[in-house]
Formats: C-alpha cells, sequence, structure tokens
C-alpha cells in the first residue's frame, strides 16, 4: 500500500502559520529563497541503447562544466508525479567529517547566523512563538516611551535661553565622554595590572606598558573633572534634564538594538511554527529553496517506486519539476562533499550544510562551473541545472530532491520547502 501523509490537513496548518507570519512582517519578510534568472532551456540527446557508462546530457547551460555519459531511455510520467516510474533506490549518504569553515567576519556588515538544524514539537514551537513575539511587542512598546520622552526633553531644552541650551549642552556631552571612558575601563579591567595589558617578562616593555596605563588613567580622570566642571555651571534642574537626555538616548540605543534582536527572534519562531504546523519533522533555519523560478512540486514522498520487484521501495524525497536548465541552489552554506553519474540517478551531487544536514540533488543536466568536490559554497549559490539524466531520460525534467539531518534517514522535504517557497513568493509581492 502506497505510504501516505494528511497533506490537506498540514496545507490548512501551513496557511495559518504564514498568515501569522505575514502579519509579523507587515510587509518586511526577509526573502528566504533566491531565485537567479534561470539560464535558456537547453535540450538533452535520448540514448535507447542500454548504459555503458555513467551519463550526463550532451549540452548544457552556458559556463556549465559537464561530463560525459550515456543512459537508458524512460517513459514520459505525469508532470504531478514524474518519479512515479522511476527506479531511484535509497543512496547512501556520503557522511564525512569535514565541517564546514566559519563564515568569514566583514567589519560593520551584519553577520548572519550559522545555519541550524531545529527539532521542536508543534506545541513548543507555539509557546515559543507567542513567547518571543510578546518580548518583541514589549521592547518596540519601550522604543515608543523613550522616543516620546527624548522628544519632551529635547522640546524642553529648545524652549531655554541659548546661554543655557549650550550649558546643558556641555553637560550632556562631558557625561557622555565621562560614560565612554567609564565603559572602557571595565573592558580594561583592574586598572592597575599591567601585567593584564603585556604578557612580555622583558622589563622595558613592563616600563612602556606603565606609562601606557598611566595615561589612560590620567585620561579618566580628566573626563571625570571634566564632567564636574560642566555640572558646576548651571543649575540642579539643568543638570538633571542634561544627564536625563544622555540616559534617554542610551537606553533608547539599548532598546533599539533589542528591538532589532526581538524582531529576528520573533520572526524565526513563526517560520519554526509554521513549518511545524505544515508536519515537517525538522527545521532548518538559513534553508534556501533548491530550484530557480519557475517551479512546481507535490508531496510524493513515501510513494512506492518499484513495486513487484526487488527494487521495491518508498520514495525518499521530493520531485521539483522545472524547465531544463533551471539554476540548483546550494540550500545553505556548506560543503559539496560528493560529485558524479550513475545509471539511476545520473548527474548528482551531495551537499553537507553547516547545520549537519546532508542534501542529496539528482537528475541534474550539468553541474555549474567551479563546482567540485569539498568547495565551500554560500545559501543560494548555483551548483548545477534541472536536467532529466539517469532513468528520469525521456520523462519531465525535475529535481530529485532529498534530505537527510545529521547524515540519518531521510525526512520529508515538502513541509520545509512549500513553507520556504511561499513566503518567498510572498516577499517577492511585497517587493513589487
Amino acid at each position: 500500500m502506497p505510504m501516505t501523509s494528511p497533506v490537506s490537513r498540514r496545507r490548512c496548518f501551513a496557511a495559518l502559520a504564514l498568515a501569522l507570519v505575514a502579519g509579523l512582517s507587515a510587509g518586511t519578510l526577509p526573502a528566504l529563497a533566491q531565485d537567479p534568472e534561470p539560464p535558456p532551456d537547453t535540450t538533452t540527446t535520448t540514448v535507447s541503447e542500454p548504459p555503458t557508462s555513467d551519463t550526463v546530457p550532451t549540452t548544457e547551460p552556458e559556463g556549465a562544466t559537464s561530463t560525459t555519459s550515456s543512459s537508458t531511455t524512460s517513459s514520459t510520467v505525469p508532470p504531478e508525479d514524474p518519479g512515479a516510474v522511476e527506479e531511484l533506490p535509497e543512496e547512501p549518504v556520503p557522511v564525512v567529517p569535514a565541517t564546514v569553515p566559519p563564515r568569514p567576519v566583514v567589519p560593520g556588515v551584519y553577520a548572519a547566523q550559522a545555519s541550524q538544524l531545529i527539532r521542536q514539537q508543534l506545541t513548543v514551537a507555539k509557546a515559543d512563538a507567542v513567547e518571543l513575539q510578546t518580548t518583541y511587542a514589549t521592547v518596540r512598546d519601550d522604543v515608543v516611551r523613550l522616543e516620546t520622552e527624548l522628544d519632551a526633553l529635547e522640546g524642553s531644552v529648545m524652549g531655554l535661553a541659548g546661554s543655557e541650551r549650550a550649558a546643558v549642552a556641555r553637560v550632556e556631552a562631558a557625561r557622555r565622554r565621562f560614560e565612554a571612558r567609564t565603559l572602557s575601563s571595565v573592558v580594561r579591567g583592574r586598572a592597575d595590572d599591567a601585567a593584564n595589558l603585556v604578557l612580555t617578562d622583558d622589563p622595558n616593555e613592563i616600563a612602556v606598558a606603565q606609562i601606557l596605563l598611566g595615561s589612560v588613567l590620567r585620561a579618566d580622570d580628566a573626563a571625570v573633572q571634566e564632567y564636574l566642571a560642566a555640572k558646576g555651571e548651571v543649575s540642579g534642574d539643568l543638570v538633571r534634564v542634561a544627564e536625563r537626555l544622555v540616559d534617554a538616548r542610551l537606553e533608547l540605543d539599548d532598546a533599539r538594538s533589542r528591538l532589532v534582536d526581538a524582531r529576528r527572534a520573533a520572526v524565526a519562531a513563526q517560520f519554526n511554527l509554521a513549518v511545524f504546523a505544515a508536519g515537517s519533522e525538522i527545521v532548518i533555519r538559513g534553508f534556501v529553496f533548491p530550484v530557480g523560478d519557475p517551479h512546481s512540486f507535490g508531496d510524493s514522498f513515501g510513494a512506492p517506486r518499484m513495486m513487484g520487484t526487488q527494487y521495491e521501495h518508498a520514495h525518499q524525497g521530493t520531485d521539483i519539476m522545472a524547465p531544463i536548465g533551471t539554476p540548483l541552489l546550494a540550500c545553505e552554506r556548506g560543503i559539496v562533499t560528493k560529485m558524479g553519474s550513475d545509471v539511476l540517478g545520473g548527474t548528482k551531487l551531495w551537499l553537507k550544510g553547516e547545520s549537519g544536514t546532508y542534501y542529496y540533488f539528482a537528475h541534474l543536466s550539468a553541474f555549474e562551473a567551479g563546482i567540485v568536490e569539498n568547495a565551500v559554497v554560500e545559501a543560494g549559490d548555483v551548483v548545477g541545472y534541472v536536467g532529466d539524466t539517469g532513468n528520469a531520460r525521456g520523462g519531465a525534467a525535475h529535481l530529485h530532491f532529498e534530505i537527510h539531518p545529521e547524515g540519518g534517514p531521510a525526512v520529508n522535504p515538502y513541509p520545509l520547502l512549500k513553507v520556504v517557497d511561499d513566503l518567498s513568493a510572498l516577499a517577492k509581492a511585497a517587493q513589487r
């Protein structure tokens, strides 16, 4: 009997969860998939003779790297299930000990968090989403309150005489310098510990360090004296206004930073909820849809294959239909662990993501130029192109796609793919 799943119920859950995401994002939802323009469709040559070697189509997109081979011809299959007659038994996962190198740090540029594999119950995902949305709302209210207070303070200062405004500005500037020196001293640690600054036994270097330390302490003292002097020039009421201005601005800066973090966390939690509500066993933070536009796909995971033969098995992935030559994208930052071709899967590759998840791409028309084993790719990088190689020859061009968390058994990719694809479509529509 075919192994099926309650698709319609999962889609209803997914629709509800997606509505939550859309409501939170308010039109600024980040795109979760990157879809470069597909290269022109290409054609492949069908060979009717039995295979004598591993194969790849005789034509490929411009700039792509191809291998040579021949393959068997298979009959055309309905587009809703292009793999219905595929002879594609489960392929062993090429587990490797290699880890993905750390992401490069670019000064001044936000560093995206590393991709992460998440296993979570739906009830937990719901609780997390509610909690993080509440946190986000609380921090947002803090920002609004502080902005309102700061506007009122600045308005009161603008109503002062010119000399009083200048005095308040001096107190505020001196207080800011004092705060900066105080923060610096906390970072430095004990001010009288020269050994914390110089790791050497050379007495000359220690003497230089002590001189430098003395200048730092003098600068600290100067900041204190400047602040006290500025406060002494104005009345107590104006001092309080100036200090509250500083405090309010510092608190607002902190609240705005926390708001950014809270928003990211809330969006991530809503995404997790959408994926788990759709019926997925896992969530991959940072996941990118593996096929460029246009494409279509359905839930065929667990469907029977090769029934009544010694190769009888359940379908281990999702077949994503797209024109030949459509770009295939790395799902997350990772390492290409294996490339090759065979009679069944055709031109294929394995990718190990930094989350520890393994992804299998089969029936490619060609690899992208420069993609080799052990190459590090970023999420959204083109790794190859859609084809009909292997025993998909003669049928509808598509990508056979599998997800193996931590190199283990395959899980159904459909719920994750569906949510990511829907969110990407929403984000693109919002940008139009």
